[in-house]
């Protein structure tokens, strides 16, 4: 089917829902095209919500919460890879055999050359290469897709794609979903100053984020609010029960959460230039 097409791939369920529900959302209202690729089911996530699931169950908990967001956000489709959720750096669960970032190279980006090849997008979507917060299976999948957005288009990389009608593609753009550092900080206190007991950030936390300078787009994207709220709520297990942005004035949660920001990865940005807010100014459907 013809149309505009936005591939988006992320690590865990509700990596689509946090920092990037809105634009996927206006993305849909748009009329685009859009599909999701989530390398694992999360198993190493918190349970936020008491009963909510055990540690045994979490991971199949999380399938379907995945599956409530992708209907919260309309999406077109997705595919939900089935490596194991390496935890953070230094964790035990960073040894375990099926852990994502113990997976082949060549295996995760043969799977990435062919869901490039036959969905065709013209823009792609994934984590900054800092995982956001460090975390190794977003690192992982910001080198993943960043590798398979170049290689799908060489006829020479996994040929024996290329059969049945499958042709090489070349996605045009490609868009990494990032945070300014200090934003953890912000947020604490915009939530402080709204009367919510939300915790000041750690050390470590303060210097997560990028620079400002570095980062292209901050989208206004609060008319999404309602769809964008829906989806991580359906992320229940990952959701306290006290989530603060309910109980705040609307424009406190606007600013939280309303805001997205990006960097484009490709491509590159030559000094000076201005990156359009939509990522997909100019290119025609096909």
């Amino acid at each position: 089917m013809p149309g505009l097409r936005l591939l988006a791939c992320f690590a865990h369920p509700d990596d689509e829902a946090f920092p990037v529900g809105g634009v996927l959302a206006h993305n849909v209202a748009e009329g685009r095209r859009v599909r999701l690729i989530t390398t694992t089911l999360g198993e190493e996530g918190e349970i936020r919500q008491e009963g909510a699931a055990t540690k045994e169950t979490l991971g199949e908990i999380r399938r379907t919460e995945l599956g409530c967001a992708v209907r919260a956000l309309r999406l077109e489709s997705n595919e939900l890879y089935n490596y194991r959720d390496s935890g953070m750096a230094g964790w035990e669960a960073n040894n375990h055999p099926r852990a994502y970032i113990n997976a082949p190279d060549d295996e995760v980006l043969e799977r990435l050359v062919r869901e490039i090849r036959e969905f065709r997008p013209q823009v792609m979507l994934t984590f900054e290469p800092g995982g956001l917060y460090g975390h190794p299976d977003h690192i992982a999948i910001s080198k993943h897709a960043t590798q398979a957005f170049s290689m799908a288009a060489d006829p020479a990389v996994f040929p024996e794609q290329l059969s049945n009608g499958l042709q090489p593609h070349a996605a045009q753009r490609l868009f990494y979903s990032c945070r300014p550092k200090g934003f953890r900080l912000e947020w604490a206190q915009k939530l402080q100053a709204a009367g919510i007991d939300f915790p000041t950030p750690s050390e470590e936390q303060l210097s997560h984020g990028n620079l400002v300078e570095d980062i292209h787009l901050t989208l206004d994207l609060s008319e999404h609010m309602e769809t964008k709220m829906a989806c991580i709520l359906c992320h229940r297990t990952q959701v306290a029960p006290d989530w603060p942005y309910h109980r705040v004035p609307r424009e406190v949660a606007e600013w939280v959460l309303g805001r997205e920001f990006y960097i484009r990865a490709m491509p590159e940005v030559a000094p000076g230039d201005t990156v359009p807010q939509d990522f997909f100014d100019g290119i025609p459907p096909d």
